[in-house]
C-alpha cells in the first residue's frame, strides 16, 4: 500500500512537467504552454478521460469464527483478507456552468459577509462531468483452520488461500466545485453517483469446501454515492489535468448496511481509486476572422478560464 501511494505521488508531480511543451504549429517548441496569446473561443463543454489504478482496502483485524468439526472437536476459522491492485478507465463529457443560480445568488446577497456570500456565491457547483468505463477490481483472502482437543490443545493448523477479480462496466456522474489555491491550481471537491455492472465475474464458490465461515458474493449490479477530491492543474487554455481520489461513500444497492464495499468470499473489500482526469474543451467555430471578440466576451472567457 505504501509503494502504491509513493508511485501515485511521483506520477502527480511528474505529469505537469511532461505537459509543459507547447506543440502549437509554427511556434518555438521550447516555449511552455501559454507563451503566446491564444485567441481561441473555448466552449463550456469538453471531453473528459479519467484513468488510474485501484486498490481494495480491507479490515486490519482478522475475523474468527468458533465451531466444531464433524467429530465435535473445537475448531477456529480465522479469516484474513488483503487487497489487490486493479485498474480503471472512464471516458465521457465535462460541462461547466457559467449561468448564475438565482437561488444561491439570493442567499449570497442576503448575507454577503457570511458563508454563502464568501464561499458559495452564485454557484454551488462549477462543473458536471460524466462517463462510461471499465473497472477491474480484485481481492485476496486467507483462511486458517485451527483444530483443538477437548482440553483446548492445538492439534493442527492449516492455511487456505483464494483470490478473485471482477470486471465492472461503469457509469458515473459527478458534480465538482473549485477553490483557487494558486496561479494554475484549484482544489476540486465533489459528489456524485456511480453504477457498476459485473460483466467478468469470478467464480462464486469457496476456495476450499470445508469452510465454516459464512459466504457472501456481491450481486452483479451496484449503485453507490461517491465523493471526489483532487488538485486541478491548468495546462493551457482549455486543457486541464486533475490528480485526485475517487471515493465510494454509501452503498445504495446492495445496501450492506450502507457500506460501499464489494462482498466476496467471507470479507468486504473497499475499492480506492487514485485517478488522473484530463479535460479538453472544444473550440467554438467563429465566423469570419478569429479575433478575441468584444471586451465583454473577453471578460466572460477569462471568468470561465478562472473557474469563476
Amino acid at each position: 500500500m505504501k509503494k502504491s501511494i509513493l508511485y501515485f505521488f511521483l506520477l502527480v508531480f511528474a505529469t505537469p512537467l511532461v505537459a509543459q511543451r507547447d506543440l502549437t504549429p509554427g511556434k518555438n517548441r521550447s516555449k511552455v504552454f501559454g507563451g503566446g496569446q491564444d485567441f481561441r473561443t473555448i466552449s463550456k463543454h469538453g471531453l473528459q478521460i479519467s484513468f488510474g489504478p485501484n486498490y481494495t482496502l480491507t479490515k486490519s483485524k482478522n475475523t474468527i469464527y468458533d465451531g466444531t468439526d464433524d467429530t465435535g472437536r473445537p475448531m477456529n476459522t480465522i479469516i484474513d483478507p488483503s487487497g489487490s491492485f486493479g485498474a480503471f478507465i472512464n471516458i465521457g463529457m465535462a460541462h461547466y456552468r457559467l449561468k448564475e443560480s438565482k437561488f444561491w445568488g439570493s442567499l449570497a446577497k442576503k448575507n454577503p459577509d457570511g458563508f454563502f456570500g464568501k464561499r458559495v456565491k452564485s454557484n454551488l457547483f462549477h462543473r458536471f462531468d460524466w462517463g462510461l468505463g471499465f473497472d477491474y477490481i480484485g481481492g485476496k483472502e486467507k483462511t486458517t483452520v485451527e483444530l483443538y482437543t477437548p482440553l483446548n490443545q492445538l492439534v493442527s493448523s492449516d492455511e487456505y488461500k483464494g483470490s478473485f477479480y471482477n470486471g465492472y462496466l461503469t457509469a458515473r456522474f459527478t458534480a465538482d466545485r473549485f477553490t483557487k489555491v494558486g496561479d494554475k491550481w484549484h482544489l476540486e471537491t465533489g459528489i456524485g453517483f456511480n453504477f457498476n455492472y459485473n460483466i467478468l465475474s469470478a467464480p462464486e464458490a469457496p476456495y476450499f469446501s470445508e469452510t465454516k465461515a459464512p459466504l457472501r458474493f456481491q450481486k452483479d449490479f451496484m449503485a453507490q454515492i461517491h465523493a471526489h477530491v483532487g488538485m486541478n492543474y491548468r495546462i493551457r487554455k482549455g486543457d486541464y489535468l486533475t490528480f485526485g481520489l475517487f471515493l465510494p461513500m454509501v452503498g445504495v444497492y446492495e445496501m450492506n448496511k450502507l457500506k460501499p464495499t464489494i462482498q466476496w468470499f467471507s470479507s468486504n473489500y473497499y475499492p480506492l481509486h487514485p485517478q488522473i482526469k484530463w479535460i479538453h474543451h472544444f473550440t467554438k467555430k467563429v465566423k469570419g476572422c478569429n479575433t478575441p471578440g468584444s471586451e465583454e466576451d473577453r471578460k466572460k472567457n477569462e471568468e470561465f478560464l478562472q473557474n469563476n
